[in-house]
């Protein structure tokens, strides 16, 4: 276990590389009258007596949201800008779609074939580049629809779970995250929680209702580049991703985080239109190590994987 997830944690970090862009005595049983459960703290909604959610949310949450609110608005304004010339797609098939610069979508081309088509999709390949689906077109293209199956669809649709892993996890534990890549069975995010505390066995559950929230709500995922200065002061907060972002992303250049309903991480991306592709989701276990690939203090990985009916 201790390899596999030194492993994961390594092929995560030459990941961010490559960001830049320009877990009762059996033996007594309780009498009849004493079976009552017992109440639960006011607030609480798990085991561990921790409430399901933080309220109110880590500050962090809103932070973040005004850097990218701004940032947004000013990449709208570019996009609408940009010249909506006449462009042509060429399917794997042969096939091809005719549309608008800055318009068209892979979704939309999936959805024009078949409603089934759009729906199993997990992701699209744009000239050879991994791409979501929402994403307009820039120019003249070839095009892949990837889906889980796809070795990528399926790394894909895992990336973006654990996005949703992490989500949970700073709503109900307001902890800082470091890396939440995909492995070969399934998912892991490394965090370190508050005071230097631990993940419980008694917070999988909750931790899956918030997911599971998430995942009800079809939270969409929103990609958005930003300024290695600006990705300093989105995440002035978790002196994890500094330590990345200062280390791995050169002064003047650029890359992408993403957001999906509270949560914004920094994120080469792409992802799954939305949370609700995700069907099923399981907290399997945690594993908590000392040690860390950037040399920080104790920090707990907890490795969770998911279940998929597909």
């Amino acid at each position: 276990m201790a390899d596999t997830v030194k492993n994961a944690v390594e092929q995560a970090v030459d990941g961010v590389k490559n960001l830049a862009v320009n877990n009762n005595n059996e033996n007594e049983q309780p009498k009849p009258q004493q079976a009552k459960k017992e109440k639960k703290k006011k607030g609480a909604d798990s085991e561990s007596g921790r409430p399901l959610e933080m309220d109110p949310p880590p500050q962090y949450i809103a932070d973040r949201n005004v850097i990218f609110d701004k940032v947004k608005a000013e990449q709208d304004v570019w996009i609408a800008r940009q010249p909506r010339e006449d462009i042509t797609v060429t399917l794997a098939s042969g096939d091809t779609r005719i549309g608008k610069a800055w318009e068209l979508t892979p979704a939309q081309i999936a959805r024009d074939i078949s409603k089934s088509l759009y729906e199993r999709t997990v992701v699209a390949r744009v000239d050879g580049e991994l791409w979501d689906l929402d994403r307009p077109f820039e120019k003249s293209s070839k095009l892949e629809l990837l889906d889980f199956d796809h070795p990528e669809g399926k790394k894909v649709f895992w990336h973006s779970s654990a996005h949703i892993l992490g989500e949970a996890c700073e709503r109900h534990y307001g902890c800082s995250l470091c890396i939440g890549p995909p492995v070969s069975d399934g998912f892991y995010y490394e965090m370190a929680l508050p005071d230097g505390g631990a993940v419980q066995a008694a917070d999988y559950k909750p931790l899956e209702k918030v997911a599971e929230k998430a995942i009800k709500e079809k939270q969409t995922f929103e990609r958005l580049t930003l300024t290695k200065q600006q990705l300093l002061d989105m995440f002035a907060y978790n002196k994890y991703k500094q330590h990345i972002i200062s280390d791995k992303i050169p002064d003047g250049t650029s890359t992408t985080v993403y957001r999906c309903g509270p949560l914004i991480d920094l994120c080469r991306g792409p992802h799954i239109p939305h949370a609700g592709r995700i069907k099923a989701f399981q907290i399997m276990k945690v594993c908590q190590v000392s040690t860390h690939p950037y040399d920080q203090p104790l920090i707990f990985h907890p490795e969770l994987r998911i279940i998929f009916p597909w």
